[in-house]
């Protein structure tokens, strides 16, 4: 059966992997403390109005995603279920209602059976492109319906004030109904343009509410990491950015709430490409 959901990886491991793993930096020790909600805007501001201003490019009607679902390499799974696996030529579409459409063409019509499977839209990358340092947003794909071309459509609503440009979501993984390992993936590949063209953070150097260490790969700018007390406001501005930008950056920062806010410790991406 297919259902929604969402689940997120370890946002302290990820960060201390990468971290250790990013070219000519140096693995930062883990804080001596749990890490806690530092305050997230200028004295005057609403923080969830961050997460109203962030960019909206869906259209409905319009194929802003493609990308081709197919068998991958995993651990053995007990039962039946990769015996049918989905695979196929997948579309994104935005519907009338502004909900994202997942439209698979089967390669096999005939011996589809959706039985025992489920089908997620993630941030994980499976093409070999840096991961994002943030925690992974998971969005289940849900009720499929046939089109009149034998398309398979399901929607996949995203639960995010960041839905409005979904391209931090990289991957379409396929997995038995609760388990999490994945059997087939598609790399989804968008067509929207960018929200913020050119968008080059520069650092201006620590300032109060402000004082965390940056990590560079190679020349880019890779990830800041918050220290005790920074704030979203300070953070933002020492890098030329707005607030909205910099959550645009880390829609992660907006998972199970609208409110986005830093933790001491955690990274947080600064590379448009790695959003």
């Amino acid at each position: 059966m297919i259902h929604g959901g969402m689940k997120a990886a370890s946002a302290a491991a990820c960060a201390a992997t990468l971290l250790a793993l990013v070219s000519g930096c140096t693995l930062l020790d883990a804080p001596a403390h749990p890490a806690t909600r530092s305050a997230t805007s200028s004295p005057d501001a609403d923080p969830s109005a961050n997460a109203q201003q962030l960019p909206n490019l869906l259209v409905a009607g319009q194929t802003i995603g493609t990308g081709q679902l197919k068998l991958v390499s995993h651990d053995p799974i007990p039962g039946t279920v990769t015996d049918h696996p989905l695979t196929g030529a997948v579309r994104i579409v935005v519907g009338e209602d502004h909900v994202l459409d997942v439209h698979i063409r089967p390669d096999d019509p005939a011996a589809v059976n959706l039985a025992g499977i489920q089908l997620m839209l993630t941030g994980k990358r499976h093409d070999g492109r840096p991961e994002n340092i943030q925690d992974q947003n998971y969005y289940g794909v849900v009720t499929a319906t046939t089109s009149t071309d034998g398309e398979l459509v399901m929607r996949a609503p995203l639960d995010s004030p960041a839905a409005g440009d979904p391209t931090f979501l990289h991957s379409l993984e396929e997995s038995p109904d609760g388990d999490a390992r994945v059997f087939a993936v598609a790399t989804l590949d968008w067509t929207l343009p960018p929200a913020y063209p050119g968008l080059a953070p520069l650092d201006h150097g620590s300032e109060a509410n402000a004082r965390g260490r940056t990590v560079l790969d190679g020349s880019t700018l890779a990830y800041y990491v918050p220290s005790e007390g920074d704030t979203l406001y300070q953070v933002s501005r020492r890098f030329g950015l707005t607030e909205t930008q910099l959550v645009w950056l880390n829609p992660e920062l907006l998972i199970g709430s609208p409110q986005p806010y830093l933790k001491y410790g955690i990274g947080v991406n600064l590379d448009p490409a790695r959003r």
